[in-house]
């Protein structure tokens, strides 16, 4: 019987942003398809703790603690995960914040800086180092990154974030385009885009935002972290072995409204 092209057996995974949320849901169903994965926030503890779930339930993983934000420290966390887990083959970029939701004329310098530093800077420097090694050793490879419905909606109060997000897929197309041909072998690069997901990065929404957001989704409820979880291992897989430069969303009908009520 031949491997299911929806296995993950034999690949090296990194995935930042991993001690909660998104990450965290990714990092654990890439074990559970048969991946070794690195685990890398900034928060030892919270991404300790999920390496060790992963290992009770008889994965393969390893946390590594990184701060996106210092490009510099990207080499050395790249060569401790290769020396530890060996060659990446998969490497998905979860790793952001949105730690603001007020209305642009409010926005800070500070706060605007803090976002694009991390969302936008880090994910591109991480994504390039990592191809880079690819191309050099003349590897393929699949990079997954998480974007959001942001980048084609106007989410009021969140403009810089939602920057941050048409950002990541712009790199997303461009590095495809780049990366597909003329190679050794060939790096799909793609995005998943989440509309609004019941996850830590969500917790802070007031309530009446959260009722709005839900009044303009066909699903009528915010998303799961699984749920995303799921498009990412797919993105990940041989089963999308022919899909570079896209972005998928997981937004439950965000932007899909029914004047229908809800049955009673």
């Amino acid at each position: 019987m031949t491997a299911s092209p929806f296995s993950l057996d034999g690949h090296v995974v990194l995935v930042s942003g991993a001690g909660r949320g998104i990450g965290k849901a990714a990092a654990q169903l890439i074990a559970q398809m048969g991946a070794s994965v690195a685990l890398t926030a900034r928060t030892v503890a919270q991404i300790e703790e999920v390496a060790e779930g992963i290992r009770e339930e008889g994965g393969e993983a390893h946390a590594f603690r990184a701060d996106l934000a210092e490009i510099d420290d990207h080499a050395s966390l790249l060569d401790d995960v290769e020396q530890t887990c060996g060659p990446l083959s998969g490497l998905v970029n979860v790793a952001g914040i949105s730690p603001i939701l007020q209305r642009g004329e409010r926005v800070t310098a500070e706060e605007y800086d803090q976002i694009m530093q991390i969302n936008q800077r880090g994910t591109f420097f991480l994504t390039r180092n990592v191809a880079a090694r690819w191309i050099e050793a003349g590897r393929g490879g699949s990079v997954v990154t998480i974007s959001s419905v942001g980048a084609q909606y106007g989410l009021p109060r969140q403009a810089p974030y939602a920057m941050t997000r048409a950002a990541v897929e712009a790199m997303t197309r461009t590095f495809a385009a780049e990366w597909a041909h003329a190679l050794a072998e060939p790096i799909r690069v793609n995005c998943v885009a989440p509309a609004f997901i019941d996850t830590p990065l969500t917790e802070p929404m007031p309530s009446w935002y959260r009722e709005r957001v839900t009044e303009h989704t066909a699903m009528r409820r915010l998303g799961a972290d699984d749920e995303v979880a799921g498009a990412v291992a797919f993105l990940l897989s041989d089963a999308a072995s022919y899909i570079t430069g896209a972005v998928l969303p997981v937004a439950g009908g965000y932007g899909l409204w029914s004047l229908d009520p809800p049955p009673s």
